[in-house]
């Protein structure tokens, strides 16, 4: 089992989000299979973000010891954003 808060010593420390510590994809495999995060497709499913076009790899990051979802993507309407959603249950947060 992975301890997901042992890649994190950032957030532990209280800096800023834009120093984030990711999960490597051999670590997100195992974060899956061992049931501690949902996979990017149920995450996304969750969400709702269907609509949305993704424009970068998808990043599981830590933020605040929690892990998430990151990645670019460009909203119907053709707005760029940033987003990052909880790979446990789906919720966004603002970043």
């Amino acid at each position: 089992m992975i301890a997901l808060t042992a890649v994190s010593p950032a957030f532990a420390q209280g800096r800023a989000r834009d120093r984030l510590e990711c999960l490597t994809d051999r670590q997100i495999t195992a974060a899956i299979e061992s049931g501690q995060i949902l996979s990017w497709p149920k995450i996304k499913k969750l969400a709702g973000i269907s609509a949305y076009q993704e424009v970068s790899d998808v990043q599981v990051c830590l933020i605040e010891d929690v892990p998430y979802y990151i990645l670019n993507v460009i909203s119907p309407g053709g707005e760029a954003a940033k987003i990052a959603l909880n790979a446990v249950d789906g919720t966004e947060e603002v970043l």
